[in-house]
């Protein structure tokens, strides 16, 4: 981890004492549950407690000088130090029980994390959206002028993109909320399905469906897909910046401070360097990614091989990822729009972006299409070649156009006007921000007293909550209607109910109470079970 590119927060999730802290808490979990059953007594937990604090990260790793295993240094030296109780510490467990139950607490933590961080970059990004969704840019494809758009449709693009990311995200917290506690090879050759459950609920973890040793490698790939579809995100924002920054364009600017200098030798230069930052860390994220895919295919039931590239690439990949959506959040914020620049370059090529309405006007008016499209490229490249040399007027295009006869035979004058106003080319950005957003522009500017967070439907944080009758109830009727299905011709199995409550908030609520509220209301302990999980 670079000093450079961390964040306190998500350092100090990956630093050695949390690692240790992480152990702890599996442990202390598993002695609980030990207590619970009975097989120890309850001044053990305390005990533990003492025997931790007495030490030190340092102790951990003098002792596991001696021992070569991290994880026995911290056994022993937590057990020494609890006397005659230490013998119930790990008792039945193998490292990778302790290594892979923490290592999925600390996953899921920092993704939180980088939940929060994407939720502030959409609510900046959502900002700016709605402010310029009136503000007409030209559009680009290959890097070529094509035809003038909203810039807040522009805005949009990048927004469902994180909005995607962000969708991963929370789907890779839920891939990372399970733990092992069944030993060697996965059997439970020393403690029972039972017992690890008990123990996993405490930590808020579900049993892994099939462990070997280990938690299977495969869901810290998908953690790190989801990481890289947020970094990827970050990266396309970032190059556009970059070029909407370039000196012939000056359409977006990064922040740039009263005392900041952009060169050491040309003091006239401001340089994209937020973005270019941004941009060169995401390929770092690409590689940390590529090296946890490496890890899915261990020998057997497990091997070591993984471990060493674990310890390089977890901490980095969520450290920098950290760093570079909050840096990004920032540059969103702070960033320069000038709408002033985006007409000055939008009317730079003599209004050539209106060539495919035309070409459409006569062919519409009954021209045929090969010979439309070779009258209007005509005219359209003899402005192109002057437009980087000598300059054309503002609306040369439509000049040239009205001085073409046959255009105007066809079209008429009026016709040809017309298709050069800018309006047309962003009255259906509304539609596209009710898409993504979930509410139109005029809608947004009405709930002037709203966070923005609350009043954006896609901002708003939604929680699901699941209700269905335990398995060994009897669900009476989904059985007539399963007979039912299967008198109709349906080959139906079996068929369960469940009952679903979709609940909005804003998005930086916390779903806790919710979490309390269905247990104590929305369910029937006796004969329900229910499940709380986030979905937006």
């Amino acid at each position: 981890m670079i000093e450079r590119y961390s964040r306190p927060e998500m350092k100090a999730i990956w630093s050695e004492d949390a690692k240790y802290a992480s152990w702890a808490e599996v442990e202390k979990a598993h002695l609980s549950a030990l207590v619970d059953s009975g097989e120890a007594p309850i001044e053990v937990l305390s005990v533990f407690d003492a025997a931790l604090i007495s030490k030190k990260p340092s102790d951990f790793l003098n002792r596991e000088q001696e021992t070569g295993h991290d994880v026995i240094a911290f056994v022993s030296e937590v057990g020494d130090a609890m006397g005659d109780k230490g013998h119930y510490l790990h008792k039945g467990l193998t490292s990778s029980d302790v290594l892979d139950t923490s290592l999925s607490l600390r996953t899921r933590k920092s993704l939180q994390i980088i939940s929060n961080t994407l939720q502030k970059l959409r609510e900046n990004l959502t900002a700016q959206a709605f402010q310029h969704v009136s503000t007409v840019c030209i559009g680009r494809t290959h890097g070529i002028h094509a035809e003038p758009m909203s810039f807040g449709q522009v805005l949009s693009s990048h927004f469902a993109e994180f909005q995607r990311a962000h969708l991963e995200i929370l789907e890779a917290q839920k891939l990372m909320s399970f733990g092992k506690l069944s030993g060697a090879v996965g059997t439970y050759s020393q403690l029972s399905p039972k017992f690890e459950m008990a123990v996993l609920n405490k930590l808020e973890l579900e049993p892994e469906l099939v462990a070997t040793q280990v938690i299977p490698r495969d869901r810290l790939v998908a953690v790190a897909s989801a990481i890289l579809a947020a970094t990827n995100a970050v990266d396309r924002f970032a190059t556009n910046v970059r070029h909407w920054a370039r000196t012939e364009l000056g359409e977006v600017l990064e922040p740039f401070g009263k005392k900041q200098k952009g060169s050491s030798a040309m003091p006239h230069k401001k340089n994209p360097i937020l973005a270019e930052n941004l941009c060169g860390l995401a390929r770092t994220i690409r590689g940390f990614a590529g090296m946890l895919s490496e890890n899915v295919a261990l020998w057997h039931e497990r091997d070591i091989s993984h471990s060493s590239v674990e310890r390089m690439a977890l901490p980095d990949i969520f450290v920098t990822a950290d760093f570079m959506i909050s840096r990004c959040a920032s540059l969103i914020e702070g960033m320069q729009i000038r709408p002033e620049a985006m007409n000055a370059t939008l009317w730079r090529t003599g209004g050539l972006w209106a060539s495919q309405s035309v070409l459409t006007a006569l062919v519409s008016s009954g021209m045929n299409r090969t010979e439309a499209y070779e009258l209007v490229q005509s005219i359209a490249l003899n402005i192109s070649a002057k437009v980087s040399t000598s300059g054309v007027a503002q609306k040369q295009f439509l000049d040239d156009l009205l001085a073409n006869k046959k255009v105007c035979e066809i079209v008429g004058s009026k016709t040809i006007s017309a298709l050069f106003e800018t309006d047309r080319y962003i009255s259906s950005a509304p539609v596209t921000f009710k898409r993504v957003f979930g509410i139109t522009p005029e809608e947004f500017n009405r709930k002037k007293t709203e966070q923005v967070n609350q009043k954006v439907p896609a901002l708003q944080k939604v929680i699901k909550v699941t209700v269905e009758l335990l398995p060994d109830v009897l669900d009476t009727e989904a059985k007539t209607i399963a007979n039912d299905m299967k008198l109709s011709g349906n080959a139906v199995i079996s068929l369960r109910q469940q009952k679903s409550f979709f609940i909005r908030m804003a998005g930086d609520a916390s779903p806790e109470n919710i979490n309390k509220y269905a247990c104590e209301v929305l369910h029937n302990p006796v004969i329900e079970q229910y499940k709380v999980e986030v979905v937006q």
